[in-house]
């Protein structure tokens, strides 16, 4: 006979075994379970970027401003949606990635490879007129230059100082420049006047006392507007945001503005200021002596409609700028000719374009495009006359990634990852 303490002592060990068993079966389960979590993490993570990539290789195939479901390997298991926005002068492009309650989601900005084809230092569309150089001009890289060739000049008493006048190859310009990019110019015109619906639109009186306004590029975009003029001053506007005035926009040296845009019909960056931004006017920008624009910075005129004032980029006194400076203007007016007029001692790292005049007394390192160059001095007017400038293609990094201006550059490089 069993005594009654064993019987007990044995369903006491089966407990214990039971309680051990079930306690090893969900420690595995867990593990199981967490391994399988890493590895789905990892798949969206790896998946994203893929579709970063499937994004930069198939960039004119992506429809802008809507949202493209992507399977990756047509296997139904690694599916991403893709999206592709225009940020300025350049584009964003958006990938998500999701599995059950796990959502993955990344943003770059990107613009053109322009090291991908010719490295341009100088396109001066063909007016019948000569290229003239005098004092310590320097022109390093390939150039297109009117048939009638490139000289020394004698101006304001000073000659050609130097052994070559251009050190590159020469090559016969057309009469007009290279088309500029047309999807870039709609994209950006639109704006002066229409909200995407999708943007969250503030009036600027409401925020205009805050200290900071920071949104990030995985919240919608931001747009503070305002009919009238607007002063930016000790604020900070960083990230998805667009400033939008219906007349001007002023920014003193005390604001720090960083990746947002600003669109207006005059805009003034007053001296001193220093930031990245991306200015969009129809009328002017100026841009005070001593300014400091970071990478990738852009000013862009874009004169649509015929106007009774000249329109202009006016960029001051030592100042220094790294990514684009472009202009297009819609319709010719020999009267109003619009400008690009870059000061003495100022720096342009990467692109300029214009579409009519040029005005340059500074360094360009990179490529300047346009359809006539013009030379102001206390005595007279030259047209097609460089005193004291620098345009060196050559000093242009290998990794710099531009604007992309024209439609003869396809491939599409990251210039920052946003979130």
């Amino acid at each position: 006979m069993i005594k009654a303490g064993a019987l007990l002592y044995a369903m006491f060990l089966v407990i214990v075994i039971t309680l051990i068993s079930a306690s090893f079966i969900l420690v595995n389960y867990y593990n199981s379970a967490y391994v399988i979590n890493v590895i789905k993490q990892e798949q969206l993570y790896q998946d994203v970027n893929s579709g970063i990539n499937y994004g930069l290789s198939f960039y004119k195939e992506i429809p802008i401003n809507k949202k493209t479901e992507i399977d990756l390997y047509d296997d139904e298991a690694h599916k991403v949606k893709l999206s592709k926005k225009n940020w300025g002068a350049f584009y964003i492009i958006t990938v998500e990635s999701s599995w059950k309650n796990k959502f993955v989601s990344k943003a770059v900005l990107v613009g053109n490879n322009i090291n991908e084809g010719e490295k341009v230092a100088l396109y001066l569309a063909d007016q019948n007129k000569p290229l003239s150089l005098t004092g310590k001009t320097n022109i390093v890289g390939d150039c297109y230059l009117p048939k009638a060739g490139v000289k020394r000049a004698y101006i304001e008493g000073k000659s050609f100082v130097g052994n070559k006048l251009i050190n590159g190859l020469k090559r016969n310009s057309s009469k007009i420049l290279p088309a500029i990019n047309e999807e870039l110019i709609k994209e950006n015109e639109i704006q002066f006047s229409i909200h995407n619906p999708e943007d969250s639109l503030v009036d600027f009186e409401l925020v205009m006392e805050k200290d900071s306004i920071i949104n990030s590029f995985q919240n919608k975009t931001l747009v503070l507007h305002s009919p009238l003029p607007i002063e930016i001053s000790n604020q900070v506007i960083e990230g998805n945001i667009i400033v939008k005035s219906g007349n001007k926009i002023v920014v003193k040296r005390s604001a720090t503005i960083t990746n947002a845009i600003l669109y207006a019909k005059g805009i003034v960056l007053q001296h001193d200021f220093e930031g990245t931004v991306q200015l969009f006017a129809s009328d002017s920008i100026v841009v005070e002596e001593d300014c400091h624009l970071r990478y990738p910075s852009v000013l862009a005129l874009l004169g649509k409609g015929s106007t009774e004032i000249t329109r202009k980029i006016v960029i001051g006194k030592d100042v220094e700028i790294k990514g684009a400076a472009f202009l297009y203007n819609e319709n010719f007016d020999r009267k109003h000719q619009a400008l690009i007029a870059i000061g003495e001692k100022s720096k342009i790292t990467g692109q300029v374009y214009s579409s009519e005049l040029l005005e340059l007394r500074g360094e360009v390192y990179g490529g300047a495009f346009c359809k006539k160059l013009l030379l102001k001095t206390p005595s007279s007017v030259y047209e097609n006359h460089l005193m004291d400038a620098v345009i060196n293609r050559e000093e242009l990094s290998e990794h710099f990634i531009g604007v992309p201006l024209t439609e003869t550059i396809a491939q599409q490089r990251i210039i920052k990852w946003l979130n």
